[in-house]
């Protein structure tokens, strides 16, 4: 006859689930309050007390649903129980639930030796307290079911409900620099993705003036200038949405997904020198001391995934291979959200400092790197428009190799067909000088341009022939007036002609003053309000709009009072109008219109021109900006003034994608 075998765990599975698997006490923390989170509380409260003393205790209580006897004994007492294993959600608030490995509890031993535990059930006035003495689990071997815990049941107040544990003795010296961490790590904690947060993480510490401090969630969109999301959705597996703002512009775009996990959502921040800076002097530590990218299982964080020394995406070490085409953990913040129900395959592992590195997380790793990281270099890197010098010297290095190429193959030639070896050499004859005449030309053009930039920077050329000019007018004003007051006994005619000179050169001097003033005067930059001076722009070129048939409009969102010069206003909107209106005209089948439309972010002031005309066509959107580079039969000069502009107010002058016509964005510091 078969007889039976039966596990058994010994006291030391204790230590084994406890200290063996949660290292860490800020870890150990986390647990409590993910089991907090699971029970529905609405808040739970980390209160140390007697700190710096051998009396020092860490209570962690909450609001949640409780427990009652038999939760006690058949869940919280049972290792690696599986109560939460076929439930996916919390019944009051819906929460995705985070533990199912049955041993989040022990991080009480973790934390400290002693546990006093109370806990009362919702809608229940039975409460339980127990006390734990981990010492008795230690020492010699024995059955862990053989320990006894103590408890009571008491009568309590039945609105009140939730679990409060007290830990004393202490395992962990928690000083004021500890307390920082904790507080800065379960800033990080929660996920910021979390949507109907009605569930609060407050400390309280007296002896570090601590006291119900609330754990918020940092909010790093008015810091950095340039962050992504992306998401696949549930609802649209089969699509990745992506918006990058930069700079308080938005652009949009929508990729195929090729990836097999399920829903996911990332947010990641760039951050440059000057927004580090900014970072450091708003939260009182450097972004790489922060850490880099952080990953979220259904609203909270797994460790230790973008600590400050973990990179496990291995930014730096591919930075070192490009650095200036590649971004390094130290410019980087992001968080990634993934859920449980739709990425079973995304399997934490039992000690919850990491997952299951599978094909899945090798996907996901994958999806991080080429959809965000990748988005984020190509507008910060290789939307950096390569310079002239380097586009020809490509060039020059193409044409020479394949010059090199016909010249071997006219000596092959050369004795099998001697007419052919000939020709193919006079033509690298031809192309030798063709190239020397076009580099000639382009050196000349970039001679020419640097003449006209500097002008156009500097004015000082200009501006010198303007106040010579207006001296030497106005000493030839001055000696005609003491001329003719000095003058007797003139003739009528020759005194009509006096006269007519006089006015000549008045006229002059008049002109002279009017382009000092409206072309090269120093910037006077005063309050102004942008829609009163854009309304004021469109009514006096009302006549230019109807005589092309343009229906043009404006729209203004908030407060535009703007400390700026209003003839920079006046210059950005009249090239953005002259540039879409000659787009416009050549526009026959729909009607023809154009918008500005203004507005303000946290630090600029965006004017943006959209017009539904003919568009940039994709060959010159690279070379637009450049002087004398024009699309419109102009001078190819708006452009470059309008950049010029933006850059005095620490802004700039950028082209959005638009499914038809063009939109010119510009922003302004003011």
């Amino acid at each position: 006859m078969a007889q039976s075998l039966h596990f058994s765990a010994s006291t030391s599975v204790k230590n084994l689930f406890g200290r063996g698997l949660v290292t860490d006490q800020v870890a150990a923390v986390f647990e409590l309050v993910k089991n907090s989170y699971d029970a529905d509380a609405r808040k739970v409260e980390i209160v140390f007390s007697d700190l710096n003393t051998d009396k020092a205790t860490l209570t962690i209580r909450d609001t949640g649903t409780g427990m009652d006897l038999d939760d006690i004994e058949q869940r919280w007492m049972v290792i690696g129980t599986d109560s939460k294993k076929n439930t996916l959600y919390s019944p009051i608030f819906h929460r995705p639930l985070n533990g199912d490995k049955g041993i989040g509890r022990f991080s009480v031993d973790r934390l400290g030796a002693f546990l006093h535990m109370e806990a009362q059930k919702m809608g229940s006035s039975d409460r339980y307290i127990a006390d734990f003495d981990w010492s008795l689990f230690d020492g010699e071997s024995k059955n862990i079911s053989d320990i006894a815990i103590p408890y009571a049941q008491v009568k309590a107040d039945k609105k009140a409900h939730g679990v409060s544990l007290t830990i004393s003795k202490l395992r962990d010296v928690w000083d004021e620099q500890k307390l920082r961490e904790l507080y800065r790590n379960l800033r990080q904690f929660k996920s910021p993705f979390a949507q109907d947060d009605n569930f609060k993480i407050f400390i309280t510490a007296p002896e570090y003036g601590y006291n119900k401090r609330e754990v918020v969630v940092e909010k790093l969109e008015g810091v950095s200038s340039l962050w992504m999301i992306a998401e696949i959705s549930a609802n649209d597996p089969e699509k990745i949405r992506i918006t990058v703002n930069k700079d308080g512009l938005e652009y949009e775009s929508i990729q195929t997904n090729p990836f097999s996990f399920g829903s996911v959502k990332a947010q990641v921040f760039m951050f440059n020198q000057g927004d580090k800076v900014r970072f450091a002097n708003r939260y009182g530590l450097r972004v790489r001391e922060y850490g880099n990218i952080r990953l979220y299982r259904d609203s909270f964080r797994i460790y230790p995934y973008g600590e400050a020394k973990n990179d496990w995406l291995d930014l730096d070490r591919r930075q070192t291979q490009g650095l200036m085409r590649f971004l390094g953990s130290r410019d980087l913040i992001g968080y990634v959200q993934i859920g449980k129900e739709s990425n079973p395959n995304l399997i934490p592992l039992t000690n919850r400092q990491g997952l299951e590195e599978n094909t899945a997380f090798e996907e996901l790793r994958n999806f991080v790197m080429q959809v965000c990281i990748k988005t984020l270099e190509s507008y910060y890197f290789t939307k950096v428009k390569k310079g002239t010098n380097e586009t020809i010297q490509k060039s020059k290095v193409q044409i020479g190799g394949a010059v090199a190429g016909l010249t071997e193959l006219a000596k092959v030639l050369k004795d099998a067909n001697p007419d052919a070896a000939k020709q193919i050499k006079d033509y690298t004859s031809v192309i030798q000088k063709e190239q020397k005449n076009q580099l000639q030309f382009v050196q000349d053009q970039q001679e020419i341009v640097k003449v006209y930039s500097r002008i156009a920077q500097k004015e000082t050329f200009l501006h010198k022939m303007i106040h010579q000019s207006m001296i030497h007018v106005k000493d030839a004003e001055v000696a005609m007036n003491a001329f003719i007051r000095n003058a007797e006994d003139m003739e009528p005619a020759e005194a009509a002609k006096l006269r007519a000179i006089h006015g000549y050169i008045k006229d002059a001097l008049s002109l002279l003053r009017t382009v000092r003033d409206d072309v090269v005067k120093k910037r006077t930059k005063s309050p102004q309000d942008l829609e009163r001076l854009t309304q004021r722009y469109l009514q006096d070129n009302n006549a230019y709009f109807s005589e092309n048939s343009v229906t043009v409009s404006a729209v203004c969102v908030g407060n535009m009072q703007c400390v700026v010069d209003p003839g920079d206003i006046k210059a950005i909107l009249n090239n953005l109008a002259t540039n879409a209106v000659k787009s416009l005209v050549k526009v026959s089948d729909r009607p023809r219109e154009l918008r500005f439309e203004l507005y303000r972010t946290d630090r600029f002031v965006i004017i943006k021109c959209i017009d539904n005309g003919i568009g940039i066509p994709e060959v010159d959107r690279e070379r637009i900006f450049d002087p004398f580079q024009s699309t419109t039969d102009g001078f190819g000069l708006g452009l470059t003034i309008i950049d010029e502009i933006a850059k005095e107010y620490n802004g700039a002058l950028e082209l959005i994608d638009t499914a038809v016509g063009a939109c010119f964005s510009v922003k302004m510091r003011c």
